[in-house]
């Protein structure tokens, strides 16, 4: 599906980012047996549909994600799925490239994050030092009377990079503690009230660098 997406974008001319963009769904059947738009496949028919498919090509764009190293980061070898799925009950997973996040979302989640898209927009143009998430596609599969949907991201903790201290940190203290059960692995995920605990005096930054994060943070908070 996402390899049929992709692909048929690139037929398009490049134009300017529309309003209507943010709000398009494009739907295409892929029958087991193929079609004059699909090929043949192993598994049951299935519906692909892709949400706002301008719009997150331009945002691929300008976060540098060329449409053949997408396509080879998510179709040329399977998805590795992340043991710790979110408070939520979605999955978690890492193309093999270690470059891509992949997460299930619900229905509210992705209608969410498309009514989102407009602020994003204007966000990712005005503020290019955005801490918010990189988006690079939407998309849901419809197979078996079943719905999933799922959201492709940056990949902020790839296995490259050796972790000393890990904190998720949600700017809550309402049950924002490490589990026993989570302290007793070896990267343990610490939370809000045990960063309070273990760096009281918080992380000291220089004066420039403290001024740009905060307006970084306050320009995010506008989306």
């Amino acid at each position: 599906g996402i390899t049929h997406t992709v692909g048929s974008l690139s037929t398009k001319p490049e134009r300017d980012v529309l309003m209507q963009d943010f709000y398009v769904v494009e739907s295409i059947f892929f029958p087991r047996e193929g079609s004059n738009l699909t090929p043949a496949h192993h598994y049951n028919d299935f519906r692909f549909k892709t949400y706002a498919p301008v719009a997150f090509r331009y945002f691929r764009e300008l976060f540098g994600i060329r449409p053949d190293d997408y396509l080879y980061s998510l179709c040329s070898e399977p998805l590795i799925e992340l043991s710790n799925s979110g408070a939520s009950g979605s999955l978690f997973y890492v193309s093999g490239d270690d470059e891509f996040i992949i997460k299930t979302v619900q229905h509210k989640e992705a209608e969410f994050l498309q009514k989102l898209l407009p602020g994003y927009y204007m966000n990712l143009n005005q503020n290019p030092r955005t801490l918010l998430p990189k988006f690079y596609g939407l998309y849901c599969v419809q197979a078996g009377g079943k719905n999933i949907r799922i959201v492709v991201m940056n990949n902020l903790l790839p296995r490259s990079v050796t972790m000393h201290l890990k904190y998720d940190l949600k700017g809550s203290t309402y049950k924002r503690r490490a589990s026993p059960k989570e302290r007793a692995k070896a990267l343990p995920t610490f939370k809000d009230l045990d960063f309070l605990q273990d760096i009281p005096e918080g992380l000291f930054l220089d004066g420039d660098m403290h001024s740009a994060l905060c307006r970084t943070l306050q320009r995010d908070c506008l989306v």
